[in-house]
């Protein structure tokens, strides 16, 4: 297998994960109304971007949680995306980007749970 290297493998990935996020019972809720021709094309940006790949051509503007947050996602909902997301990559890519991609969906879905005060945190 080869490693994500541009935006069609980005495309690849997140197409493949949307296709199980609709699929699954427990995330289709949050994902069923959005029209995916406006929706996919942001995502595809955003990950180019953290992946730095032909980030020039397709730049990233705006914030991922914000829409994130009036979604009422709960820790589940963070885990099946972050599932099918390492699905979507590890079956079809391998290499530094798509442990960087993986890696990165498992810190995000950590800052966006505490972000919304899913995650029990205790300061010692």
């Amino acid at each position: 297998m080869t490693d994500i290297s541009s935006f069609e493998d980005v495309m690849k990935v997140v197409d493949f994960q949307y296709e199980k996020l609709l699929e699954n019972d427990l995330t289709r809720k949050h994902f069923e109304h959005l029209n995916l021709s406006e929706h996919l094309p942001r995502i595809y940006t955003f990950w180019t971007f953290v992946l730095d790949i032909d980030a020039i051509n397709h730049p990233y503007q705006g914030s991922a949680y914000g829409v994130h947050a009036k979604l009422g996602l709960q820790n589940l909902d963070f885990e099946v995306w972050q599932e099918c997301l390492k699905t979507a990559v590890t079956t079809q890519f391998s290499g530094e980007k798509a442990n960087l991609m993986v890696d990165k969906a498992v810190q995000l879905g950590m800052m966006f749970q505490y972000k919304l005060g899913l995650l029990d945190i205790k300061e010692e």
